[in-house]
């Protein structure tokens, strides 16, 4: 069965332990290694944080065993230490190096080196559903839920999440978040990229804040997968920062 995000999110909100995700195994892997090698001879994978799940980890293992039975294509797989929006700008970048045709080493050396300059920060809009990550007990998550805390997060340098803030209301969280967007980025040019789960109205009014305060060189706005927010629920904001890094 095919999900729509707002169908996903949708159900998430109505049941949420109807909706269930499972890691990505090898073979699944595998066969997207498989299909991209029909294309071309290298491949740099951008994962999410190895310190989130254990996608890094399964990239790397299906990574050797592809490249022992294919030893003329190489593969390099790349540990963002980010997610959502953070992680997408540190791909963009992979990207970048690779269409100013860098070969496979300088695209991975230039991903890992984007990454130590690239930023994120996520506020949730509810804490209800944060006990589907193991983080905390389902009876904390739903009577904290009561109290409409809304974390503030960051992506530390580990590549984990760790509170910076939080807000009562929803426009003082988005305020703040914007505040600690300002206190990073400290006036100079920096890329965007703006992922919500189920909240295209706040991302859009999130956009033009960005464009109103901040040097902007480009902002992009997408959607926080299902995937990620069964964890987090609708109404989450992630805004991922990177200034611009040239090529050595």
């Amino acid at each position: 069965v095919d999900l729509t995000a707002e169908d996903a999110y949708r159900q998430i909100q109505n049941d949420p332990d109807s909706f269930v995700t499972s890691a990505l195994t090898p073979a699944v892997v595998t066969e997207a290694y498989e299909k991209l090698g029909r294309e071309t001879d290298a491949i740099v994978f951008v994962t999410i944080s190895s310190a989130l799940t254990a996608l890094n980890k399964t990239a790397g293992m299906a990574a050797a065993e592809y490249m022992e039975k294919h030893p003329e294509k190489r593969i390099r797989v790349v540990d963002s230490l980010a997610c959502a929006g953070m992680e997408g700008l540190v791909a963009l970048a992979a990207a970048k190096a690779a269409a100013a045709g860098k070969n496979i080493d300088a695209v991975a050396e230039y991903a890992e080196k984007t990454r130590k300059q690239t930023g994120g920060l996520m506020m949730l809009d509810t804490l209800r559903y944060v006990y589907r990550t193991g983080r905390m007990s389902k009876t904390a998550s739903r009577m904290l839920s009561m109290f409409s805390i809304r974390p503030i997060n960051r992506i530390t340098d580990e590549g984990t999440l760790e509170m910076e803030d939080r807000a009562r209301k929803k426009s003082e969280g988005l305020e703040k978040l914007l505040k600690l967007i300002g206190d990073k980025v400290q006036g100079t040019p920096h890329h965007f990229l703006l992922s919500h789960a189920a909240s295209p109205d706040t991302a859009e009014s999130m956009r033009e804040e960005l464009t109103k305060r901040f040097s902007c060189l480009d902002i992009l706005v997408s959607d926080y997968s299902p995937v990620m927010g069964y964890g987090t629920g609708p109404g989450a904001i992630f805004v991922g920062y990177q200034p611009e890094i040239p090529f050595e």
